[in-house]
């Protein structure tokens, strides 16, 4: 059928299956960012319960890298300082990947 503009639609749907994932299966655990909304640094600390290859990336709104950091055979305890003073005030979102999946976080900078 075509509407006013003379354009013709079609509707199709899809069936959207959500598998939820729970970081400690990705070997993660006691995951802490705080104070979140910050007004210039953020404190991450987590446990990885495994050795295992980590990335840890903040992005800012148009996907544009900010902050990168990988760790090689990681296991224990991870803590880390970082300062987005320097970044505009938005909202930031922060990946670890981990080998079996990515965890991500919304870091509101105010």
């Amino acid at each position: 059928m075509a509407d006013v503009n003379q354009c013709i639609s079609d509707t199709i749907y899809f069936n959207v299956t959500w598998i939820s994932t729970d970081i400690t299966e990705l070997n993660i655990v006691d995951l802490s960012i705080y104070p979140n909304p910050s007004e210039d640094v953020f404190n991450i600390t987590f446990t990885s319960e495994k050795k295992q290859n980590i990335e840890i990336r903040i992005f800012n709104g148009l996907g544009e890298r900010v902050f990168v950091e990988s760790k090689q055979q990681f296991f224990g305890e991870y803590t880390k300082q970082i300062d987005l003073k320097e970044t505009p005030k938005a909202i930031y979102f922060l990946e670890i990947e981990t080998e079996k999946g990515i965890i991500n976080k919304k870091l509101i900078l105010q």
